[in-house]
């Protein structure tokens, strides 16, 4: 058992220790999908990223940032789908439960290549500086963010960073066939 420990240990190490410097994936935090699974950003490694951090019970910018992603994977054929996920990290985790993530999945139809991440506070907060993301909660309750779709490649490190899709999905779509 010992033995199993340390060799899980090792490739944990290894796989980290092969990123990137400037990958994501360095950020060794746990975070927790819609389905209550426990992950990190390394388990991302291996396929491009579309990344984006919302709330779900926004009703201005983040249901036009995933609709702009969703026009992204529906550009894509089924088999350039299968290489390239779709992230939404949520900015308010103490409201976006797992089971609230299931419902807004569920509810706009995000299919396995959507994973979805709630972490803590702080781990939210790392991860938008690393991403170059702003956010601010507001006395009311809402978060004004930047409204911004990043492209990572397979080990983590940034493509493409678009604020806003105001000619439409073209360049993501673009970089992300490159």
């Amino acid at each position: 058992m010992k033995i199993l420990l340390t060799l899980l240990l090792l490739a944990a190490f290894n796989v980290q220790a092969a990123l990137p410097g400037d990958s994501v994936y360095q950020l060794n935090s746990q975070w927790q999908d819609r389905d209550s699974n426990e992950l990190k950003l390394a388990d991302l490694t291996g396929k491009k990223q579309i990344i984006a951090l919302i709330y779900t019970d926004c009703i201005t910018a983040c249901p036009v940032i995933v609709a702009d992603m969703k026009s992204i994977q529906e550009a894509l054929t089924p088999a350039q789908q299968e290489q390239v996920g779709f992230v939404l990290v949520s900015l308010t985790p103490a409201r976006d439960t797992p089971k609230i993530m299931r419902h807004f999945a569920k509810k706009r139809e995000l299919d396995k290549h959507w994973t979805l991440l709630s972490g803590d506070d702080e781990k939210v907060r790392t991860l938008a500086m690393a991403l170059n993301i702003q956010y601010m909660g507001l006395p009311d309750g809402e978060v004004a963010h930047s409204n911004a779709i990043t492209v990572l490649d397979e080990q983590g490190s940034m493509q493409l960073q678009q604020v806003g899709l105001p000619s439409g999905p073209e360049a993501l779509i673009k970089k992300l066939l490159d």
